[in-house]
């Protein structure tokens, strides 16, 4: 058992850390001739959630979530232009969402959750003197406490199926989309959109399979975009964004009803959250 704990970060480690594709300008991220500083950053973030499990017929009313970052954070001068900015933000989090704090014109099942995990967010963006624009994807995991109020369900057949989330941990994946607006130094800004996966169970070999082709599918764009960096630096940034996200968006729109896609299963219940969040930076 106390090998069984010692063990545990590291293998979360190791899974988280072949879960996130890699930067455009990974290779030469530990050049030695670049020095790059990592520094302490704090987000904190509050959205308006979309809850769904697939082809239930209740509603869930919209929850509002609250979520603290804390992470380090890496920004550096692209090798490709001296405007073109790279940046990784390595992070834990922890959230809560509920309708404790939603909007009292949403209707359906008052529900609650709280989720931590770890994560990983890169992009690259353009540099203006001190302001800086900053698309970025994000990847994480995460283990969730999910509740649902039983008296607000009017469908009593879809007791069954939500009690497979109801009151215990579950293991979970999401995927971001923002856009980091540098408004100040060591402040800044992110409009983002973000699907979170709960599992009603965890099958860890073909949780496995999925996220392998998932990595190999981004690392494919990895080195298209690079090419593209090298030709056209401004534009490259963009498709780097569009693509990343593009890609990963499909990826989740396959698990919608097959949590580990290609493997038929049973669906996720799924957050869809747009979210305004802010960082601090040390």
């Amino acid at each position: 058992m106390r090998k069984f704990f010692i063990l545990l970060p590291v293998v979360l480690i190791l899974l988280s850390s072949s879960a996130f594709a890699q930067r455009a300008d990974g290779p030469f991220r530990y050049s030695p001739y670049r020095w790059i500083s990592e520094k302490p950053m704090i987000e904190l973030s509050y959205g308006v959630s979309d809850v769904k499990l697939n082809n239930i017929n209740s509603e869930f009313k919209s929850p509002g979530m609250i979520e603290l970052r804390l992470g380090y954070a890496s920004q550096w001068s692209s090798r490709y232009s001296k405007n073109v900015l790279s940046y990784e933000n390595n992070y834990v989090y922890l959230s809560n969402s509920t309708t404790d704090i939603a909007s009292k014109t949403s209707t359906g099942i008052n529900s609650s959750m709280w989720r931590f995990g770890i994560g990983s967010k890169d992009g690259m963006g353009l540099k203006f003197g001190s302001f800086s624009i900053m698309p970025y994807n994000s990847n994480s995991i995460s283990w969730s406490r999910f509740q649902f109020d039983r008296n607000s369900i009017a469908n009593s057949s879809d007791y069954e199926k939500f009690d497979d989330f109801n009151e215990a941990f579950r293991f979970g994946t999401s995927t971001e989309a923002g856009i980091n607006l540098q408004i100040t130094k060591g402040i800044s800004l992110q409009p983002k959109y973000e699907v979170s996966d709960i599992f009603p169970r965890h099958l860890v070999a073909k949780q496995m399979i999925s996220s392998l082709i998932e990595v190999g599918g981004a690392h494919m764009i990895d080195e298209f975009v690079r090419n593209i960096l090298q030709n056209t630096p401004v534009a490259g940034t963009i498709v780097n964004f569009v693509l990343k996200n593009a890609y990963e968006y499909g990826i989740y729109q396959l698990r919608k009803e097959n949590m580990n896609w290609p493997f038929t299963g049973e669906a996720p219940l799924r957050y869809s959250t747009f979210k305004m969040g802010m960082t601090f930076t040390f």
